[in-house]
């Protein structure tokens, strides 16, 4: 990879043998050794500077900057060649994404849902905050929001409350529950109408979501399973033990909640469903008395598949994802 460093070195050989025409063939020789060995020696220090800043940095966040470099890229080519105030619904707002805390492109359709509809206190909370905030960290880090970050793990929330400022965004490390939810959001004064809510926490998404009574965000993102197809309104019963293992509950497709069932329960709280993030993870919903210029989506219209799913589906279909759930016995509520 750093083979680069060799070359000017053996041009400045080749051109100390030219301009050495009174030095012997020996000495000449013995030189170029000398310099070859100092090519190796360089190089070897490159290496094992460049194994040392890969070992620093990770595979993982070297990926991670690959991957908002693929968001983030496009988003620039958009923003310069696209109005988005010419574009009809939901297009207006998911082609404003662009990722800084966020999974995908979520930080950007937030913000444009935002620009339009306006805010009322600049308060969030985000169930399920992971390391860098989520959904909401772009807000508390960039915007200047208050609120609450809740995540599972310990060392999630200990980072969580090295990178955010401690006098305006609280972290709570706790399992959040269809039991606690209320009680979590009341002890930091998250009641009544904030702007914003995030809950993702790969798998019952849904019930928290149908818990939620303390408070009523105008905006809500919630992560969908697009391995359940656009068409059935289905959920995977609370706490399903799948939900202990995350990469055996994706592998299997069994957990979560789909996006038809998620606009349901939206309908029966009010709030419509108005954008999907184009890469499959995450739907928007807008509280119904909140930006009515900004019209629903239904949600077969709407439905995207994560695109890391898309080649398995490809190979099978949908049905085989139910298929596998039915053969292997595993319970579904069905909300058609």
């Amino acid at each position: 990879m750093l083979d680069f460093l060799a070359t000017p070195i053996k041009r400045l050989a080749r051109a100390f043998r030219s301009a050495s025409g009174g030095a012997s063939e020996a000495e000449v020789a013995k030189l170029y050794r000398r310099i070859e060995r100092l090519e190796k020696t360089l190089l070897d220090q490159a290496k094992g500077q460049h194994n040392a800043m890969l070992g620093r940095i990770g595979r993982r966040g070297v990926q991670r900057l690959a991957n908002q470099i693929d968001v983030n890229l496009p988003a620039l080519v958009r923003r310069h060649y696209l109005d988005a105030t010419t574009l009809p619904y939901p297009q207006r707002l998911t082609s404003q994404r662009f990722r800084l805390h966020s999974q995908n492109g979520e930080d950007g359709i937030t913000y444009a849902v935002l620009n339009e509809v306006g805010t009322i206190d600049q308060r969030f909370v985000e169930i399920g905050a992971g390391v860098n905030g989520g959904n909401s960290g772009f807000l508390a880090d960039e915007c200047g929001w208050s609120g609450l970050m809740i995540d599972a793990s310990e060392s999630n929330a200990a980072r969580l409350r090295q990178r955010f400022p401690w006098d305006r965004i609280a972290i709570e490390q706790a399992i959040v529950t269809r039991e606690n939810v209320n009680d979590l959001l009341s002890r930091h004064g998250l009641v009544d109408d904030i702007d914003f809510a995030s809950v993702d926490i790969d798998g019952d998404d849904y019930w928290i979501w149908e818990s939620l009574t303390v408070c009523r965000p105008r905006l809500l993102i919630i992560e969908y399973n697009s391995l359940l197809g656009p068409d059935r309104a289905v959920v995977v019963p609370y706490q399903s033990p799948s939900h202990k293992d995350v990469s055996t509950a994706v592998e299997t497709g069994y957990y979560g909640a789909s996006l038809s069932a998620l606009t349901r329960l939206g309908a029966s709280k009010n709030y419509r469903l108005v954008a999907v993030e184009p890469r499959g993870v995450n739907a928007f919903f807008l509280r119904n008395d909140v930006g009515p210029e900004i019209p629903a989506c239904a949600p077969t219209e709407a439905f995207r598949m994560f695109e890391n799913y898309q080649k398995r589906v490809a190979a099978g279909g949908i049905d085989q994802i139910y298929a596998r759930i039915e053969q292997e016995g595993w319970p579904l509520v069905r909300l058609d």
